[in-house]
C-alpha cells in the first residue's frame, strides 16, 4: 500500500477509493494518536485533493479524532506546522511531481517527519483488517484553519542573520502547485524582485510542462528577463531545481556541494560529512572529499536520506532531484528553504550561482526510465544482469552502473556514469534495451 513516498494512485480507484480512504484516516488516527487526537491535513492543487481530504476526515472522526484542514500548503509547511503546532500527526494529500490525474497521501508523525516503515506497516495492517468498518455517516469536513503565516515567517527567517541581503531578480516557477502562493510571497517579503511563473493552478495544470521536472521555460525566462537566479519547485514544494543567470540547470548534487562547503568552511557541518543517495554523481563525492567533507551514501528516497543523517549525526543530506534536508531547519525536504539556503551562500560570499557551481566537476551521467509491466527481482532476469556486468567491465572501475525500480511509478531506472559521455550513453542504451526486452 505504501511506496517510497506514501500511498499513490488514481482517485476513485483502490487504494484511493472512498472506502479505503476512510479506513486509512481511521487507521492513521488509531496508530498515531490517542483517542481524541488532532491531525493536520494539507494538500496540493489537484482537483481531487478536497474529495480525498473529506474521506480521510470521515475516518479520523470515526476514530474519535479531529482533522484540521490547512487547505493548499506545501508538504514542508505541513511538516513544520505539525512539529510546532501541537498536532499528533498529519496527512499531506499530494502526488508530488506526478501528473495531475495521480494523487497520494503522505502520513506525518508528530515530529513532522514522514511515517516510519514500522508505522506505515501498522497503518496498513489496520486498513487490511476486515473485522471493522468506518460507520456509514455523512462525510466529515476538516476544520478549516489558516496556518500559512507561521510557515512563511519560518521560511523568511533563513536569511535573518545575513549581514546584508543582495538585490536579486529571481524567477520562481511554482509548477501551478502548492508553492504558488508561498514562494513568491516569502521572496517578496525578503525584498527580492520576483518574476512569478506558473502560479495559476486550476486543479489540472499542476506540473504540466513546468516545475522541477520541466525547467526549460524557467531557463528561458531567467535569461530573457535578466534574472540572477531561477527556482523550479515540484507540485508539493519539497524539492527545487535552480537555474543560474546563464540559463544552466543547477541540480541537487550541486546545491549539496555548495551548501556543504559553505557550512564546512564555517565550522557548522557536524562530522564534516553529508548524506547523498546512490544516484548522486560521483563527482560530488570527489569534489567534497577534496574540500575535507565525507559523503555517506544511502538508498533513494528522502526518508532514507533522513534516516542516514540521523545514523551518521549529520545535518545536511539530499538527492540529485533537488530534495535536500537541512535538519536544523526542518526534519524533511523543503524546496523553498533549500533555495533560500543557497541564496544565503550567494549573499555571504558575494559570488554568483554560476561561479559557485563551476567548482563541482560532474562526471557524464545518463539516466533512462524504462516502462515495465511488473517489478520482478532483477537478479532473476539473466539478460539484464549480464548486460549490467558487461557495462561494468567496460567502465573498468572508472564509473558506475545502477539499475533500480521507481518506488512510485511503473519504471525501471537505468543510470550509467563514467568519464566519457559517448561511451556512457551507449552502455546505458544497451542496459535499457535489455530491460525493455525482459520487462517492457
Amino acid at each position: 500500500m505504501f511506496g517510497t513516498d506514501g500511498v499513490r494512485g488514481t482517485p476513485g480507484r483502490p487504494p484511493l477509493d472512498a472506502r479505503t480512504l476512510a479506513r486509512l484516516g481511521a487507521a492513521a488516527a488509531r496508530a498515531i494518536g490517542p483517542r481524541g487526537a488532532t491531525f493536520l491535513a494539507a494538500r496540493d492543487t489537484r482537483e481531487s485533493g478536497a474529495w480525498i481530504e473529506g474521506h480521510l476526515a470521515r475516518g479520523v472522526a470515526h476514530a474519535h479524532g479531529t482533522l484540521v484542514s490547512a487547505g493548499v500548503l506545501p508538504t514542508p509547511a505541513a511538516a513544520f506546522l505539525v512539529s510546532t503546532g501541537g498536532f499528533d500527526g498529519g496527512v499531506v494529500i499530494s502526488a508530488s511531481h506526478n501528473p495531475f490525474p495521480d494523487n497520494g497521501i503522505k502520513v506525518l508523525s508528530g515530529d513532522g517527519g514522514k511515517a516510519s516503515p514500522a508505522l506505515e506497516a501498522e497503518i496498513e495492517s489496520l486498513v487490511m483488517d476486515e473485522s471493522w468498518e468506518v460507520t456509514a455517516v455523512e462525510r466529515a469536513a476538516g476544520e478549516p484553519r489558516d496556518l500559512s503565516g507561521e510557515y512563511l515567517a519560518h521560511a523568511a527567517g533563513v536569511l535573518a542573520d545575513c549581514a546584508s541581503v543582495p538585490s536579486l531578480r529571481i524567477a520562481a516557477d511554482c509548477a501551478n502547485g502548492a508553492m504558488s502562493r508561498a514562494a513568491p510571497e516569502v521572496l517578496r517579503r525578503l525584498g527580492f524582485d520576483v518574476v512569478a511563473l506558473n502560479v495559476e493552478p486550476d486543479g489540472r495544470n499542476i506540473n504540466r510542462g513546468c516545475g522541477s521536472t520541466h525547467p526549460e521555460g524557467l531557463r528561458r525566462a531567467v535569461v530573457d528577463r535578466g534574472c540572477q537566479i531561477g527556482l523550479a519547485f515540484d507540485g508539493d514544494g519539497d524539492r527545487v531545481i535552480l537555474v543560474d543567470h546563464r540559463g544552466a540547470v543547477v541540480d541537487g548534487d550541486a546545491m549539496l556541494f555548495i551548501c556543504a562547503r559553505y557550512l564546512h568552511e564555517r565550522g557548522r557541518l557536524p562530522g564534516n560529512a553529508v548524506v547523498a543517495t546512490v544516484m548522486s554523481n560521483v563527482g560530488l563525492e570527489v569534489g567534497l572529499r577534496a574540500a575535507g567533507v565525507a559523503v555517506h551514501r544511502c538508498p533513494v528516497g528522502d526518508r532514507q536520506v533522513r534516516a542516514a543523517m540521523v545514523a551518521h549525526g549529520v545535518v545536511l543530506g539530499g538527492e540529485q532531484s533537488g530534495h535536500l534536508i537541512f535538519s536544523e531547519l526542518l526534519p524533511t525536504g523543503d524546496g523553498l528553504l533549500t533555495a533560500l539556503s543557497v541564496i544565503k551562500v550567494i549573499a555571504e560570499t558575494g559570488r554568483s550561482l554560476a561561479d559557485l557551481r563551476q567548482e563541482l566537476d560532474i562526471f557524464p551521467q545518463v539516466l533512462i526510465n524504462v516502462p515495465v509491466r511488473a517489478k520482478p527481482d532483477l537478479a532473476s532476469e539473466p539478460r539484464i544482469a549480464a548486460t549490467v556486468r558487461l557495462a561494468e567491465r567496460k567502465l573498468g572501475g572508472a564509473g558506475r552502473v545502477l539499475v533500480r525500480y521507481s518506488g512510485t511509478e511503473p519504471l525501471l531506472r537505468v543510470m550509467v556514469e563514467g568519464p566519457e559521455e559517448g561511451a556512457v550513453r551507449q552502455l546505458a542504451d544497451d542496459v535499457a534495451a535489455a530491460a525493455r526486452e525482459a520487462l517492457g
